[in-house]
């Protein structure tokens, strides 16, 4: 039997549009037969490097007995901004995927939606009929958006567009909104009333205050450092990471030499 894991693995390159779920679906029955009717949770995110902050993530939301899968989805760069994330998607995919296989998420897979639908489907409402679409369509399983509350906060800017992806039955039917360090009730609710009525579920998933402050941008620091120093490398100072992550970084020199770069420019 094809797991959740490994039909949406099989769906990396796959989709263009909505249209191609279909064709999609024809080749690989099985895979399509897994998607079929899932509640599923879409988590995307730049995960450069995951941290272990996006694990806690994964793992509660993987936990919530309403969720049967979730699929993590490593962004591509956003226009313009081309450096760094295009150099290091596919390590990126792969260190989701230990990232996955290390917490034991067996609800979990690792997709590359946005990046297959390219710049503009993949920032449009277009990303989550072609989810639902994969679901069976209007009235088949359940799709929520996993998003930052900083994500969510800028909605405001392109409230359009956020409203067609919030409609349920058509593209997502609920939001999770993680909080990030910083952020206080009076903040989210500040953001939800520039944002305006969200016609779908919004729930809430507070962030452990000990993981608050964690951020890639501070595990690329601490990787960074480990990779220019001599002799074996500490793992405790690398603790914003899993185990398999950071063991994975250290052994690509190209990566390390990106998150130097990424680094010197702050």
């Amino acid at each position: 039997m094809t797991t959740v894991a490994q039909a949406i693995k099989a769906t990396r390159g796959a989709f263009k549009d909505v249209a191609s779920v279909a064709t999609w679906a024809a080749r690989s029955p099985a895979a399509a037969a897994a998607l079929h009717g899932q509640n599923l949770v879409y988590f995307n995110g730049a995960f450069s490097p995951p941290t272990i902050a996006h694990t806690h993530i994964a793992s509660t939301l993987c936990q919530d007995p309403d969720t049967t899968a979730l699929w993590v989805d490593p962004e591509p760069a956003r226009p313009g901004k081309e450096r760094w994330q295009d150099e290091t998607m596919e390590e990126r995919v792969e260190m989701c995927e230990i990232m996955v296989a290390e917490a034991g998420l067996g609800k979990a897979g690792v997709g590359t939606l946005r990046r297959d639908l390219g710049p503009e489907l993949g920032t449009s409402p277009e990303l989550f009929r072609v989810l639902r679409a994969m679901l069976g369509g209007p009235g088949q399983g359940q799709l929520i958006w996993a998003l930052g509350a900083d994500v969510f906060e800028g909605m405001q800017y392109w409230r359009e567009k956020a409203m067609d992806c919030l409609q349920p039955g058509d593209t997502c039917d609920g939001i999770c909104i993680f909080t990030r360090e910083g952020w206080t009730e009076e903040r989210l609710l500040a953001a939800a009333y520039a944002v305006g009525h969200s016609p779908c579920n919004v729930s809430v998933l507070p962030m452990p205050v000990d993981m608050l402050g964690t951020s890639s941008n501070k595990a690329r620091q601490a990787l960074v450092q480990e990779y220019s120093s001599t002799g074996v490398p500490d793992f405790g100072a690398l603790a914003m990471l899993q185990p398999g992550v950071a063991q994975f970084c250290l052994s690509r020199p190209e990566l390390c030499k990106i998150y130097a770069q990424q680094v010197a420019r702050l």
